[in-house]
Formats: structure tokens, C-alpha cells, sequence
């Protein structure tokens, strides 16, 4: 008897084996069963909150006493529900001067929901739905940005999903969805001249095993991932037509910095969270104006992509972990949220921060927090979310530290804080941004 179970568990093992590495039925089936069962286990589940606990206290005037400039905050599920009582909530709301709201947007996923069944999308952008889901119950607002006719651009994340990017939409200041691409868009998009709008999204990559160098050694690039995250740049017109996409991957694989690749993370190599345009005043090695950056988070570095090819001209990295927002400030510098990468006074590591980093002397400068910083904002911390708008006028920065709910207009010149906005509600705000795109 014990001869013939063992024969059993040897058998079992041998098929479990032989399954995995030809990837025969059912290895599809119980691939997507484990994807469904992390998801499940990884999702940060919505609590409720009645409406009428909001936040007492939305602002925080310290070094300011007002708002230079409006900001867009996003909402979802039942946010803001007290400026949006008609509908699930607010998409997002616009605050002004002394916290006053110029402008809510409300929030209708059923109108959404019925997008992702359009036939162009489905196709060729399935998703795999744990059971249960409903656009209004899971989806996220990630991100938003405001065309000048007041419409918003907004990219949803998909809870109990994979993928998890849940597409990009156009919404009228009614809340009508002018357009809706499901599309796998996953994080920030950003407005161009002529409000075309780039926005990370991604394909779904088959295994791959690439060599660098054939015949030395193993030096292989390994996507195991039966399906892994292939991240792109989209550019999106007005109107919701795809204009171009660039695989930010493929881009890393025919450049000098390929090698950066051997380690990635072999399901989500690169983890983009945003595509921002460099300005016209920008100089330096490898920098024209126009050029696009890249936030890889998965690779602690961000890369800088021609105008005109998408070539990979360069890849900077330095003492940054996990950053997200990277956005060109002027000439060679760059502002981004460090999620990791920041110490405390008393040599405390992982600390979040506001860095400025110069593309052309690697000089890295942290604005936010420093001494003059209040003592209850000195340590903190987003680990893996985030984001950072500059003001139109370069001289302010929102920085948003998604787990504690908590969003600080910060003065570039000196890191000195001016406001400290603090939202209460059933999810923490992704990312707030300055009127406009920022």
C-alpha cells in the first residue's frame, strides 16, 4: 500500500511537472485560478463610510493662507458624496481660495460599465473578472487630469481583476462619459499641447527567453509570466483614437541599458507610472524638448525616450527607489516622489520625500520633508503609490502620500510646507493635482 501511494505522489509530481513546462490543460485553468486567488488575497477591499463623517477638517493652512491655484482631487464610490447626493458620489471635485469647491463631477459607473462590453475592446483586451465584479464595486479612480472645456481624462484601476490597468476615459462636466477605452491603462496621463494625452498602459507579453550574449554563459532575459505586463506609452487624440503605442520594454531591449532587464521582475518588468513631456527650456546630455520621461518603478530609474522615434536615449538611476511622478522641471532637473529612497534626520531609511534629481551631474537634492518641516510631517511614507503636480507656475509642488491619506503643497525654493490637505473616506486619494494638467 505504501509502494502504491507513493507511486501516486510520483506520478502526480511528474504530470504537475510535465504540465508546468509544456503548459497542457489544465495549466491555463489553474493559472487562472491563482491569478483570481492573489488578487483576491492582494486587493485592498473598500470599507464604507457613511457620508456624513467626512473630513472635518479638508485644509490645513500653514505657510499659506489660501490656494494659488485650484486643485483637482479625485474621488470614486461614494466620495464627496455631500457634493454629488444624485449619484454614487463624485468622480472628483475641484477646490479653490480657502478650500471652497468650484466644480464637482459625478460619478456614473453604470454608464461606464457598459463600455466594457464594446466588441473593439473585448477582444483584444479581455479581462479575467473574479467572481462578483461590478464597475461600481471595483473599479478606482487612479488618476485625473482636466482639459481646458472643464471635461476630465481619467484612468481607472480594476480590483479583483487582472489585469488590474482598467482603461481610460473622457467625462463631460455632467459626469457623461464622452468616451471609454478599457483598454488596460494603468496609471497618470498627461495632456500635451493640443490635449493629446499620453497614458502608461500595456499589452499582455507571451513567455519569452531572449539572449544578450549567445554562447557565454546563461545571460538570458526571462519572461516566465504566462502572461506578463508588456507596459507601453499610448498617445490618444481629443477624441479617444489611439495615434500611437510604444512599448517601453522593447525600447530597453534594443538600447545600451538592455542588461537592466536580467533581473526584472519576470510578470511586471518594468512597472511604468508615468509618461510626462520635457519643456522647452530643457538642456543637457541627451535632453530636447519634446522628449518624453518615463517612470519605471519596477527598475528604480527613468528613462528618457526621443520625440520623435520613442528610441531610448538614456536611463538615469541614483539613490531613488520605487519613485513615482517623475516630471521634468527645467533644464536637466527633474522632480519625482522617492517612495523609498529618503533617510530621516537621525538615519532612519525608507523614508518617503520630494527629490529633485539633475539628469546631467547626477546631483540629487530632497526638498521635502527637511528641518524646517513641522514634526508630525517628517517621516512620510506611500511605499509603493503616490504622486507629485507642479503648479503652472514651477514654484509649488502637491505631493500625495496615498497611505495617509494626506496631500502637502510643498514651496520648491525651500521645501517649506504651505498646505496640508487631508481627506476621510472609505479609500485613500490617489493622487491630487493641480487645475489643469499640471
Amino acid at each position: 500500500m505504501l509502494l502504491f501511494v507513493g507511486a501516486l505522489m510520483l506520478a502526480a509530481f511528474a504530470a504537475g511537472l510535465y504540465v508546468v513546462m509544456h503548459e497542457v490543460f489544465p495549466y491555463a485553468l489553474l493559472y487562472s485560478a491563482k491569478k483570481t486567488f492573489v488578487s483576491l488575497v492582494a486587493a485592498n477591499l473598500p470599507v464604507p463610510f457613511p457620508p456624513d463623517r467626512s473630513a472635518i477638517r479638508r485644509f490645513e493652512f500653514i505657510g499659506s493662507d489660501h490656494l494659488a491655484d485650484p486643485i483637482v482631487v479625485p474621488g470614486g464610490r461614494y466620495r464627496f458624496q455631500e457634493y454629488c447626493p444624485d449619484s454614487a458620489g463624485c468622480l472628483a471635485v475641484e477646490y479653490a481660495g480657502r478650500g471652497e469647491v468650484r466644480h464637482a463631477w459625478p460619478y456614473r459607473p453604470y454608464e461606464l460599465d457598459k463600455w466594457l462590453d464594446k466588441e473593439q475592446f473585448s477582444e483584444n483586451f479581455p479581462y479575467e473578472h473574479a467572481p462578483g465584479f461590478s464597475f461600481l464595486d471595483h473599479a478606482l479612480t487612479r488618476d485625473v487630469s482636466k482639459y481646458a472645456s472643464g471635461d476630465l481624462l481619467v484612468v481607472f484601476r480594476f480590483e479583483h481583476s487582472h489585469p488590474y490597468g482598467g482603461g481610460v476615459a473622457r467625462i463631460d462636466r455632467t459626469g457623461k462619459p464622452v468616451w471609454y477605452r478599457p483598454d488596460y491603462s494603468h496609471h497618470r496621463p498627461h495632456l500635451t499641447d493640443g490635449e493629446v494625452a499620453l497614458v502608461p498602459g500595456m499589452r499582455l507579453g507571451k513567455p519569452m527567453d531572449t539572449a544578450l550574449v549567445p554562447g557565454r554563459g546563461d545571460p538570458r532575459i526571462r519572461m516566465s509570466c504566462p502572461r506578463w505586463n508588456d507596459d507601453l506609452v499610448n498617445v490618444i487624440d481629443p477624441a479617444g483614437r489611439l495615434l500611437r503605442e510604444t512599448s517601453v520594454f522593447d525600447a530597453i531591449l534594443r538600447s545600451p541599458y538592455a542588461s537592466l532587464l536580467l533581473q526584472a521582475d519576470p510578470c511586471d518588468p518594468t512597472h511604468v507610472n508615468s509618461v510626462h513631456r520635457l519643456g522647452a527650456d530643457a538642456a543637457g546630455p541627451g535632453l530636447e524638448p519634446g522628449d518624453l520621461v518615463v517612470s519605471m518603478r519596477n527598475l528604480n530609474a527613468f528613462a528618457l525616450l526621443d520625440r520623435d522615434t520613442h528610441r531610448l536615449k538614456r536611463m538615469v538611476r541614483g539613490g531613488f527607489m520605487m519613485q513615482h511622478s517623475v516630471l521634468h522641471f527645467e533644464g536637466s532637473r527633474f522632480l519625482m516622489l522617492d517612495n523609498q529612497g529618503g533617510r530621516t534626520a537621525d538615519g532612519v531609511l525608507g523614508v518617503s520625500r520630494l527629490l529633485m534629481v539633475d539628469a546631467a551631474s547626477g546631483e540629487e537634492t530632497t526638498i521635502f520633508p527637511n528641518h524646517r518641516t513641522p514634526g508630525h510631517l517628517r517621516q512620510p511614507y506611500t511605499s509603493k503609490r503616490g504622486e507629485v503636480a507642479l503648479s503652472p507656475d514651477r514654484r509649488r509642488a502637491l505631493v500625495t502620500f496615498t497611505l495617509e491619506g494626506k496631500a502637502m503643497e510643498v514651496r520648491i525654493a525651500d521645501g517649506a510646507v504651505l498646505v496640508v490637505v487631508d481627506f476621510l473616506h472609505d479609500v485613500a486619494p490617489e493622487g491630487i493635482r493641480y487645475g489643469g494638467d499640471g
